[in-house]
Parts: structure tokens; sequence; C-alpha cells
């Protein structure tokens, strides 16, 4: 068992308050878990208490804090990044980290599928 908060995405992400609240965090965690159930067919509580935390499956931990700091990325960064002086442009779709987090999740979502969980 493992137990998520918003603190600990904070913390294993190098994020601090600064750059998200712990509220749009819990959020977002939510949404993440919301997702997880919908694509699986568990019914994975959200977060409870103050400050939230949900106990989950070692399982399920890894799908939910990969998903919950890819959506984190995204509330960031909201899309393409300009930078100035020699115009650079980056996408969060062509970043390694997006990729490698995709992987991830898609593969944690089919484990916690299992084998009879059939998609309509």
């Amino acid at each position: 068992m493992a137990t998520i908060t918003a603190q600990r995405i904070l913390d294993e992400n190098k994020w601090t308050i600064s750059n998200i609240t712990i509220a749009n965090l819990e959020y977002l965690i939510d949404n993440a878990i919301d997702y997880i159930n919908l694509e699986t067919g568990l019914s994975i509580s959200n977060l409870s208490g103050s400050p939230g935390s949900v106990t989950v499956t070692s399982a399920q931990a890894p799908v939910i804090k990969a998903l919950s700091a890819l959506l984190v990325r995204a509330y960031l960064e909201k899309g393409p990044q300009v930078g100035g002086g020699g115009i650079n442009v980056t996408e969060i779709s062509t970043d390694p980290h997006y990729k490698v987090m995709m992987m991830v999740i898609k593969r944690g979502i089919n484990r916690l599928r299992g084998r009879s969980f059939v998609r309509t």
C-alpha cells in the first residue's frame, strides 16, 4: 500500500507551492484518479482529508503519480512554450519525458484493467 498526497507529488518532481498551489494540485490528482477509474473500471477513492491523501495499492500508485505529474506539467506549461532571443519553441508532446511518462501510464492502465476487463 502507498499513500499519495499533493506534497509527495511536489517532492518527487522537485516542485514547490510557488509552482502550483496544494489545492490545484489536489484537483489534478483527483482528475488523474478519475481518469484511471474510467479507463480501468476500478473505484479508487479521490483524495480526502486536509491535507488530502489517498491510500492505494502498490500497482496503482505509480500510474496515479505519473499521470498526476503529467497533468501538472501540462498545467504549468500550458502547451507550447516560446522563448525570446533565438526563438525556442518546445511542445510537450516532443519532450522525451512526456514520451516515457505516456508509456508508463498506458502500460499501467492496461495492467490495472486486468485480463477480464472488456472496454465497450
